[in-house]
């Protein structure tokens, strides 16, 4: 579509701690052999599509899917530390179940609305709304037509709010699976989701090489 800016937005491969349910924030965990296998299958998926810049979060579990995509193509990753992950705070490393039974309360808001009811310490709403329009601009300011952005399921969720405008009450709502990819255009700089959470690639194996990523 003339015009039309496409922006695909995928979250890493799979962290131990995403095994293990703890909260990972900034902390920077490395993939799991799951989640590289993972990370080639998005790559596999994304051959194809004709990307022409990846944006990455520095994390290395971000940095890591996105250089396993860039190969391919022998294009280079470009690090926004706007991109990282939410700060957690206190719960950095700290089990989500565990967490459930010994700080209830405040876990119980959390979990019914996360980006207003943060632990001690952790970053707040309006910083990370701040930084991610930081970002947003960044990635729109750039000539491309077909971008990649790599990061995170807290950083997608939020990225729904500061690109389409998704209430942040709800949007956690959404669920944001490893190396699953969303979707949006711009067109004449009005944000559309064509699809969202996209993980066929992960779940069909070898065949999900062959799916297309958007439909012409």
């Amino acid at each position: 579509m003339a015009g039309t800016t496409r922006i695909l937005l995928a979250r890493h491969g799979q962290t131990e701690w995403n095994l293990e349910y703890k909260f990972q924030g900034k902390t920077n965990t490395k993939l799991t052999d799951i989640g590289k296998s993972q990370a080639q299958a998005l790559a596999d998926r994304l051959a194809s599509w004709p990307f022409e810049i990846i944006y990455s979060s520095p994390l290395d579990r971000a940095m890591y899917t996105s250089q396993v995509i860039a190969r391919a193509r022998n294009i280079d990753v470009i690090a926004l530390p706007e991109l990282q992950e939410i700060n957690f705070g206190t719960w950095e490393g700290h089990s989500i179940k565990a967490l459930q039974t010994e700080q209830r309360e405040l876990f119980s808001k959390w979990r019914a609305d996360p980006f207003f009811n943060m632990p001690p310490g952790a970053e707040t709403w309006e910083k990370l709304y701040n930084r991610l329009s930081r970002a947003v601009k960044t990635i729109l300011d750039g000539q491309q037509k077909n971008i990649i952005v790599i990061s995170h399921g807290g950083i997608m969720r939020a990225l729904y709010s500061v690109l389409l405008g998704f209430n942040p009450h709800k949007v956690w709502n959404n669920e944001i699976s490893n190396c699953g990819m969303s979707g949006i255009e711009m067109r004449s700089g009005r944000p559309w989701l064509i699809f969202a959470n996209d993980d066929l690639h992960i779940r069909a194996g070898e065949a999900g090489k062959n799916l297309p990523v958007w439909n012409e």
